[in-house]
């Protein structure tokens, strides 16, 4: 008799409300990467045309020293006292004329050292515009 009355008295557990939250989370499970996916606006790489001639730029790096010495795709140019560079603006010049010869863009990225004299920046930079190269970066080496 008591053991009846335990199992009277446990209570039922109810699947169905289980089961039903188990299909509406596998139906939207389902359909959500079907929604992601649609929302992608990608266009693939097979429906853009080829590029013909790609015509890359004529990139020459300046580097300044900490005592002021100036390298042209690591070599020397000039001396540490001279302010004109004549050296580097006579080589960037046949560099320009020839790149423009050719169609090409004359690039120039100057990496100048923390420690350099501010100055020497600014010799380079007019010794750039004296041989007619405009496109001009800086960057800091690691």
């Amino acid at each position: 008799m008591k053991r009846n009355k335990i199992l009277e008295s446990e209570e039922k557990f109810e699947i169905t409300s289980m089961i039903d939250v188990v299909f509406l989370l596998l139906i939207y499970f389902m359909f959500l990467p079907i929604q992601q996916e649609a929302d992608l606006g990608i266009t693939l790489p097979a429906e853009a045309p080829p590029a013909k001639n790609l015509e890359l730029p004529s990139e020459h790096l300046v580097e300044i020293m900490p005592n002021g010495q100036v390298l042209l795709n690591r070599q020397p140019m000039g001396g540490v006292n001279s302010r004109e560079l004549p050296g580097l603006r006579d080589t960037l010049a046949r560099l320009k004329a020839s790149s423009d010869r050719a169609g090409i863009k004359t690039v120039v990225t100057i990496d100048a050292d923390p420690d350099s004299p501010h100055q020497r920046s600014i010799d380079v930079l007019n010794a750039l515009k004296e041989a007619g190269v405009e496109l001009v970066s800086f960057t800091m080496s690691t």
